[in-house]
């Protein structure tokens, strides 16, 4: 079903109407015999419906009785639909001109496109994306934001523009249709709308609107501005009948937050409130979102992260009462191996990211993020029922549901001991469509050095944590580890070409799986390798590419690791530990993200970083560790610059339109998935988020809270292994 898209974040950059003054502007077209005189045309691919088709104007006008107006329909068919109506006109030069503009209505995701003689023959024009209502709205478009999505990029050249046309994205079933007129190309001084601030301010103090442990330290964020509230004013905080239960003052670290945020930030510490419940904060008239205090505020969270992997599992039908989305058993035939081998059953594991996609290094560091969640946390964890349909096995679903990820990946594993790399389309997206329903062939390939590390490091982690659960299971991980390691001892620098994925050093890989396997097998000789890498394949925060911090917790963590490595591997992850925090110290918000740090997946890297905190918390007992883990959350849960929880369904600012398939086809957002969030980087970005980072927007506010054509896939994405850390860091800190 077509997804009806309402932004948030994003409405802080659109143009905002005025009056309305006279200008002079070169008219294009007002459909009413006035303009350029071009030719108007409707297109589709050869699949989908429009109407009208031959183009004619049609009937209500803005301030005329005709106005250019498009439906369409969506059909299955071609790889990439497409559908618009353009106007086309003798090349005009546009070098004085700022932009268009134009007056339009409708629903679905459209985009206003400008052909030049370079963009003729591809059609890959320079795009504005469109936020259409159903009310007549006022459309000013500066050449400035006009982007190529796809294709082999040029230059702009406003020498020979010869058209303007309104193109929609969709995928098969959307419908859509969009009215214009009055379209005209307008210059600096006739603007008629006021540009939205490049640098928009939530000026509403920020909290964790998920929520603070009694004991812990608590703080929130306040932008100092020079019309809002300064230090020495006063706050309160207010219970949930407004009564208030604390009053401060507005005291703490000012802290110049510009290069990330573009703002000055008031860090306030109001620690001392220690009972439970649920509050809000209140400066003046400004009001945070609501927030609760109590010692299981991560819980539900975790819960909800968890069961999100329910959620994306492939190939079995899913009907959850709890959040209403259902569909049937899809990719039942997976897959035909690229090589031309025996099809293989790789059917199950989970959906990657927002596609159908299924990726085992994805797969791997999902599962050990759920396994070390319950060796760490096994009193509080031992008997969690999260209602899937496993629950009441008299096992923790917890690793009920890391088997189902496990048990994909066995199959994956191939006779020789080599791992098939993924399972996949391979960019023949189906976007919108429900995975049943997934009309490409999918393919399983690859399988390299890195496939067969990550699989032996969480296979070898699996023996462990299910021997007393699952014995029988537990000794199928055995005997898979050893011979995915026998295979990677034999081919040590195999790689695989992914175009998604693509990482062609496999050394952390292998430390992970040398971690692992030296507290499994206890062999002096792989000891002595593991000591010797450790100078070359330093422990780090855990990311897609990144995953040696599990075999360095493995031996940290080993009851037979000698005592002399643990002290230096605790050294290890208190000195990244203490790196950490001094980032956070730096910043206004208390975030562990440098201003280069804010790009595609910035909130995977944050929550490896908060991982690898909780770990160093954990080994040495250091207390600053864990509160900069805290700081991490808050931020990620709303104590940020845009005041938004990038956790849907938590929080009373949440995000509502992650960039993921399921959402765009069955219209229901799973609670407990996080966004990849703030990006401010334009290779490879989608329109909207391109549109906001040429305005010079800061990094940190680098984000759009949208799904569907016209969505952001490279600030709302997510993907698993994002998602299986968020659901560690919330159950470590749910606490035993």
């Amino acid at each position: 079903m077509p997804v009806k898209v309402k932004i948030s974040i994003i409405t802080l950059f659109l143009f905002l109407t005025g009056s309305l003054p006279t200008s002079a502007a070169l008219l294009v077209d007002d459909c009413g015999g006035n303009g350029l005189g071009g030719h108007w045309s409707s297109y589709s691919d050869a699949y989908s419906s429009i109407d009208p088709k031959p183009f004619t104007f049609s009937q209500g006008g803005h301030d005329s009785a005709l106005c250019a107006r498009l439906d369409v329909e969506i059909k299955a068919g071609e790889q990439y639909p497409y559908a618009g109506m353009n106007t086309m006109f003798t090349a005009q030069n546009l070098s004085s001109y700022e932009g268009v503009r134009f007056w339009a209505k409708g629903s679905g995701n459209w985009g206003c496109q400008l052909p030049i003689p370079a963009t003729a023959t591809a059609f890959n024009h320079f795009l504005s994306p469109l936020l259409v209502t159903d009310e007549w709205t006022l459309y000013e478009l500066p050449f400035s934001g006009f982007v190529q999505t796809w294709g082999t990029h040029v230059a702009w050249d406003p020498t020979a523009v010869n058209g303007v046309q309104w193109s929609v994205a969709g995928y098969p079933g959307t419908k859509a249709w969009i009215c214009v007129s009055s379209i005209e190309f307008y210059k600096k001084d006739e603007a008629k709308l006021g540009n939205a601030s490049s640098n928009p301010i939530v000026p509403s103090p920020k909290v964790n609107q998920q929520g603070y442990l009694p004991e812990a330290k608590k703080t929130f964020s306040l932008t100092l501005l020079p019309d809002g509230p300064q230090p020495g004013g006063s706050y309160q905080v207010l219970d949930e009948k407004g009564a208030a239960v604390l009053d401060g003052k507005l005291s703490g670290d000012t802290t110049d937050d510009t290069p990330s945020s573009g703002e000055k930030v008031l860090l306030v510490d109001f620690s001392s409130l220690k009972t439970p419940g649920r509050y809000s904060l209140a400066v003046g008239h400004l009001k945070s979102q609501p927030f609760e205090i109590g010692e299981n505020v991560y819980f539900p969270l975790f819960k909800d992260a968890l069961r999100c992997f329910y959620l994306i599992r492939c190939g079995t039908a899913i009907d959850d009462p709890l959040t209403g989305i259902k569909h049937e058993a899809c990719h039942m035939k997976d897959a035909s191996p690229k090589d031309g081998n025996a099809p293989p059953d790789v059917t199950g594991g989970w959906h990657n990211a927002g596609d159908f996609g299924k990726w085992t290094l994805e797969d791997s560091i999902s599962c050990a993020y759920m396994l070390w969640t319950y060796e760490l946390r096994t009193q509080t964890l031992a008997n969690l029922n999260n209602q899937i349909p496993e629950s009441g096995n008299g096992v923790s679903d917890l690793l009920n549901e890391a088997k189902w990820g496990l048990t994909w990946l066995l199959k994956m594993q191939r006779a020789d001991g080599s791992v098939w790399h993924k399972v996949d389309t391979e960019d023949h997206f189906c976007f919108g469509t429900v995975p049943e329903k997934d009309p490409f062939p999918r393919y399983v390939q690859g399988a390299g050095a890195i496939d067969a590390a990550d699989f032996t490091g969480v296979m070898a982690q699996a023996y462990r944590v299910y021997w007393k659960a699952d014995q029988a299971f537990a000794k199928k991980c055995y005997l898979a580890a050893k011979k995915s390691w026998a295979w990677l001892e034999k081919n040590p620098d195999s790689v695989q070409h992914d175009p998604d994925y693509a990482d062609g050093d496999p050394s952390q890989e292998k430390m992970w799986a040398l971690g692992e396997m030296v507290r499994l097998t206890q062999d002096p000789a792989l000891l002595k390798r593991f000591e010797e890498e450790t100078p070359k394949t330093p422990l780090g925060p855990c990311g897609w590419m990144t995953p040696q911090m599990f075999g360095y917790m493995a031996l940290a963590t080993g009851p037979k690791t000698p005592e002399d490595l643990k002290a230096t591997l605790r050294k290890a992850f208190s000195d990244q530990a203490d790196g950490i925090s001094e980032v956070s110290q730096k910043s206004g918000y208390r975030v562990a993200l440098a201003n280069g740090e804010y790009y595609w997946e910035s909130n995977e890297n944050l929550l490896g970083k908060t991982a690898l905190l909780l770990f160093a918390y954990s080994l040495t007992g250091e207390g600053s560790y864990k509160e900069a883990a805290l700081d991490q959350m808050g931020y990620l849960l709303g104590d940020n610059s845009l005041g938004l929880s990038f956790v849907t369904g938590h929080g009373g600012h949440a995000i509502q339109h992650p960039y993921h398939w399921d959402q765009a086809a069955l219209g229901k957002t799973m609670p407990g998935w996080i966004a990849g969030g703030p990006n401010n980087g334009t290779t490879g970005a989608d329109p909207l988020l391109v549109s906001i980072i040429q305005k010079g927007t800061p990094p940190a506010k680098c984000f759009v809270d949208a799904c569907g054509g016209n969505g952001s896939w490279a600030s709302g994405e997510g993907e698993t292994s994002e998602n299986a850390a968020l659901l560690f860091c919330a159950g470590y800190l749910s606490g035993n």
